[in-house]
């Protein structure tokens, strides 16, 4: 048995439903509470009692006004003449007595008492009340005859007003009693329901104190899987630094090493492979720092290291190192700076050196035989919740745009570069497995430095990437940048490829006129015999000449025209000699140098 592996107790079914169950528990809650608001509806419908009282009440008054009226009638003398509608008042008493009863909710409760003979014990009453109104009239008007007829008649009702109000006391009685009953058996609903509430409510304490118990170790657990997963990221994070820090001395003496030699007088052969062995050294180093800095980044503890220098500088610089993967790939490479663009900034040179030598490196297999265009612009993406490094430099997007006319990038590459570095499923190795070391590396370095990548890929038709990343940039900066402008006269003779218009545009800062020209033309001008209106010939490319094109040069050197060939076509032709030469990647600091 491994005593390294600490076996986790297996969980229970219980453990595994209690989620289950603390949601069947709250459904049930739920349902059964809104059960008891129609009950407790209904509860406040039935408990009228206030009903019943009134119509206990309405009906005694009734019967205590009718003898009142009655007691009225029989004390009036012809003294109390004209009576000056008093008779009218107490007579409007009773009636009063009999509407309420007829009406509303007290209505409504008589009419089912008796199988309403209440109801109709009423209308008689009512009616004869209704009778005696002429007989009050004439009262009103002082004929005292009329007081014996009303008393015997108010007599006559009596009888019926007493049967009304017995009535009305049972079937009162006998409804208060019945849903009291109905009170009772809800009563027994609720209680039950209640107990089933409180079993509930101890079962889904029972449940809270398990899934926090549950919690509480599913928290420490996490914490201990954090503390190990820092632990493996420390110790994968100390293992890249110390194979780091035990290559880099010996790859250093190698390179001391050989830039010696390279200073003495050596055979042809032996320089050209002391400088593939010089520059295999240089992306060895580039490439320790960019499995340094990934380890970081899977870390989160990658931090910029910014600093202030010329762009145009560390650009040529990084794509200077290049030359060795340009030419076994046979890449026609051109690299320039939008003028608009300020020369000094401030950023991580160091990163965006591994970015341009990581990305460029595993882009040349893509583009073999291809142009390849590196352009350095300003850009119109926005910075979002970045504040301002000083007072005198503002953090603005400066896109480093890459494209080339080769085969495209592979389906898994494009799939990977889609995927979003910030999504915790989008891991490092995930990523690796899907588009290796080297575009995993920038991916996530980009994004780390705050940039943003994208691009655009078509098989057989090339690719175009562009990065994007903030740089401190002064805001009162023109976008002019000092440059020796030579006063000469300078063509580049087209090729049809991806480099023409852009090394046009590149030339110009250090050239006073600037111009491109076909093979047809150099034909023209070569026939015509005339004064060639360029000094300087620069041809941009990579394969041998054909005698056509080589007795054409020849005929321009005679005429005074200074050729500007690349190293691989001059070597091709040494009998063009006096040539000014270069070599790929084109660098504006390369160009400056070739034209001075």
């Amino acid at each position: 048995m491994d005593k390294g592996h600490v076996t986790q107790p297996p969980i229970s079914f219980f453990e595994r439903s209690l989620g289950k169950l603390l949601l069947l528990c709250v459904l049930v809650s739920s349902l059964l509470t809104f059960l008891l608001i129609p009950l407790a509806d209904s509860s406040a419908r039935l408990n009228a009692r206030q009903v019943f009282d009134s119509s206990r009440w309405h009906s005694l008054q009734l019967q205590l006004q009718t003898y009142r009226l009655m007691d009225y009638l029989s004390g009036i003398t012809e003294r109390d003449l004209p009576l000056q509608g008093n008779a009218y008042f107490q007579y409007d008493l009773v009636l009063s007595r009999v509407d309420l009863l007829r009406k509303g909710d007290l209505g409504r409760h008589i009419r089912s008492f008796a199988n309403g003979r209440a109801t109709r014990l009423l209308n008689i009453i009512s009616g004869e009340l209704e009778l005696i109104s002429l007989n009050i009239e004439h009262l009103e008007q002082g004929k005292l005859d009329q007081i014996p007829i009303l008393v015997e008649r108010l007599r006559a009702l009596d009888s019926q007003v007493t049967d009304f109000v017995v009535i009305v006391n049972q079937g009162a009685n006998d409804y208060v009693t019945g849903k009291r009953g109905e009170l009772d058996s809800q009563l027994q609903f609720i209680q039950i329901i209640s107990m089933v509430l409180l079993g509930l409510s101890a079962a889904l304490l029972l449940i809270t104190f398990k899934l926090s118990k549950k919690l509480e170790r599913a928290f420490k657990r996490n914490l201990r899987l954090e503390k190990r997963v820092k632990d493996v990221q420390a110790a994968k994070f100390e293992i890249v630094r110390r194979i780091s820090s035990e290559l880099k001395p010996s790859l250093m003496g190698t390179l001391n090493s050989s830039a010696s030699l390279l200073q003495q007088s050596l055979p042809e052969d032996l320089r050209i492979a002391l400088e593939r062995i010089t520059s295999n050294h240089q992306q060895m180093l580039t490439q320790l720092d960019c499995y340094h800095d990934l380890t970081l980044i899977e870390a989160n503890q990658l931090q910029p290291q910014l600093s202030q220098d010329s762009l145009r500088k560390h650009l040529s610089h990084s794509v200077d190192s290049l030359v060795q993967t340009m030419s076994t790939y046979r890449i026609r490479a051109l690299c320039c700076v939008d003028s608009r663009l300020a020369d000094q900034v401030e950023t991580d040179f160091s990163r965006l050196h591994e970015i341009l030598i990581t990305l460029l490196n595993h882009l040349a297999p893509y583009c073999q035989g291809a142009d390849l265009l590196i352009q350095l612009r300003p850009s119109t993406l926005p910075i979002m919740n970045l504040p301002k490094r000083s007072r005198q430099r503002a953090l603005r997007m400066v896109q480093i745009s890459i494209r080339d006319n080769g085969e495209g990038l592979p389906e898994s590459v494009q799939d990977g570069l889609r995927n979003n570095p910030h999504n915790p499923n989008n891991t490092v190795m995930n990523q690796i497995q899907l588009m290796g070391m080297g575009f995993t590396f920038c991916h996530f370095l980009i994004s780390a430095l705050h940039g943003e990548l994208h691009f655009t890929s078509s098989k057989g038709k090339g690719s175009e990437i562009w990065i994007d990343l903030p740089m401190g940039i002064e805001e009162s900066h023109d976008g002019s940048t000092e440059h020796t402008v030579y006063d000469t006269h300078i063509a580049v003779l087209e090729t049809g490829g991806l480099l023409d218009q852009a090394l046009v545009n590149a030339l110009r800062p250090f050239i006073s006129q600037v111009s491109s020209v076909t093979e047809s033309q150099l034909s023209d001008y070569l026939m015509l015999s005339e004064e060639l209106p360029f000094k300087v010939l620069f041809i941009n490319q990579l394969l041998p000449l054909s005698a056509e094109q080589r007795d054409r040069c020849m005929n321009l050197q005679e005429q005074g025209v200074e050729l500007v060939l690349s190293q691989a076509l001059s070597q091709a032709h040494p009998e063009l000699s006096s040539v000014r030469r270069f070599q790929y990647p084109i660098t504006p600091v390369q160009l400056q140098t070739i034209l001075g």
